[in-house]
């Protein structure tokens, strides 16, 4: 199944929409000594529920199974005009976020960032601290090779 949540979406809705529309098929033609129109019909209809039965049920089971697959799905991700998200890991219910930074100088200031950024912060990860979901979420900053990093737990953010 993880290997379905490392395909794109459009290869996730051609593959629901196959199953489908092989269940159309399928059913259409079990159906078709009571309706003649059922070998037809059917399988358009299961064709159509595409796009439903992916949206509401496919893709949500997989982003909860597979959280970090969808995550980094889309990634590196401009994030503003000198941060780039490259990569989100999940490690025993560790978050970490790795991040590479475009600037002229070497001053970063970790602590700085982390004071700064806390009430946003916090505010996306106290659902996953108070569900169990992340005990810990640990930010990696890149600047010209060196790697410069804060975490936050549930105590920052009480």
């Amino acid at each position: 199944m993880e290997s379905l949540a490392e395909l794109s979406l459009w290869e996730i809705y051609a593959i629901v929409c196959g199953l489908l529309g092989a269940l159309g098929i399928l059913f259409g033609m079990v159906a078709r000594r009571r309706f003649a129109f059922a070998p037809s019909v059917l399988p358009l209809i299961a064709i159509a529920l595409t796009t439903p039965v992916t949206e509401r049920f496919v893709i949500p089971v997989l982003v909860q199974q597979y959280p970090v697959v969808f995550a980094n799905k889309d990634l590196p991700k401009k994030i503003d005009q000198k941060t780039t998200l490259t990569k989100i890991d999940l490690t025993d219910h560790i978050y970490s976020y790795f991040y590479d930074l475009d600037l002229d100088d070497d001053w970063f200031d970790a602590p700085l960032v982390k004071s700064a950024q806390l009430p946003d912060l916090c505010s996306f990860l106290l659902p996953k601290f108070v569900s169990g979901e992340a005990s810990l979420a640990n930010y990696v900053y890149q600047l010209k090779g060196k790697d410069y990093s804060f975490s936050v737990d549930s105590s920052d953010c009480s």
